[in-house]
């Protein structure tokens, strides 16, 4: 699999300064007698109770920071009784130039049926075009996923079992970084157990960008032939590949679930297993009805557990 040298050198002036932004990170999150009190918010803390009661005194923790630049946070939601417990890692869509880790169908609902589980569930944002492009904005998960896994003993989680979670543009980044976990380990993360890619056509950016496609993929991937290889999931796929669960609609407008089975074909080449669950709902739904419609919610809930 061919794995551009251009890509290698562009990850690596990511990764040296990234560097820089971890240290900061760290240095921050070791503020006070109990780092995670910095950033206790009260005001979603009891939104987040009043709306979901299976939660019980669950806290949440809002804008940790993981990088120097205001968009590198996340949020932890945290079960009130924990013991090494298991933890999501939500990225969010909108088009690599949009979204936010607090928007309604990012994270409340998926966060109140995870807790509830008792699991740590974390929603992270990212440096978004036109600042940064989709492999940059991959580095910064990365960074993110790193910081979490650092933190992880601190809120009573286990950082080896943790799942990356992602929809739309957030999916691509999912699935890009757990096609390869080495683009990952650049900025210091460890592999992960799995991930679930929540409604994305993004999987092989060639193929899109090599037909009749709408103008957002131009925006994100440009015209460099080479960039869409380096961007793509289907193209950096390897044997360090973590299993992967791609949900897809049969309602989509872009055909997901036959781009899905193409990735898989790939994946499998690769000796990587990847999973495709096509549901009867609109690509919308695919990703907010997650942690609400339960027969839907089981059948992701069940693909983690199997994981862990």
């Amino acid at each position: 699999m061919a794995f551009a040298l251009s890509q290698l050198s562009r990850l690596s002036r990511i990764a040296a300064s990234s560097i820089l932004m971890l240290g900061a990170a760290c240095v921050a999150s070791q503020a006070g007698t109990n780092p995670l009190e910095d950033f206790n918010s009260s005001a979603l803390t009891s939104d987040f109770r009043d709306q979901y009661s299976g939660v019980g005194n669950a806290t949440v923790n809002i804008d940790v920071p993981y990088g120097l630049d205001g968009a590198q946070k996340y949020d932890v939601y945290l079960p009130e009784n924990r013991t090494n417990a298991p933890i999501i890692v939500m990225v969010h869509g909108g088009a690599w130039t949009s979204g936010d880790k607090q928007d309604d169908d990012v994270a409340k609902a998926k966060a109140g049926f995870f807790v509830a589980k008792g699991y740590i569930f974390v929603s992270l944002n990212y440096r978004l075009l036109p600042k940064s492009d989709p492999l940059i904005q991959a580095a910064d998960v990365a960074l993110g996923i790193a910081n979490i896994q650092k933190n992880a003993i601190k809120w009573d989680g286990d950082n080896s079992k943790i799942v990356l979670m992602g929809s739309g543009a957030g999916g691509h980044i999912a699935a890009l970084l757990s096609s390869n976990p080495s683009l990952a380990s650049d900025q210091g993360a460890t592999v992960w157990a799995g991930a679930v890619v929540l409604e994305t056509a993004a999987l092989n950016i060639p193929g899109i960008m090599s037909d009749s496609h709408d103008y957002r993929y131009d925006t994100a991937f440009g015209s460099n032939a080479e960039f869409w290889e380096d961007s793509s999931p289907a193209h950096l796929v390897d044997s360090s590949g973590v299993p992967i669960l791609v949900v897809c609609s049969t309602e989509s407008n872009e055909d997901t679930c036959g781009k899905a089975n193409a990735f898989k074909q790939s994946a499998d080449n690769a000796g990587v297993t990847v999973t495709v669950s096509p549901q009867t709902l609109s690509p919308w739904e695919v990703n907010s009805r997650l942690g609400v419609s339960t027969s839907y919610t089981d059948t992701i809930a069940s693909y983690i557990d199997s994981l862990l």
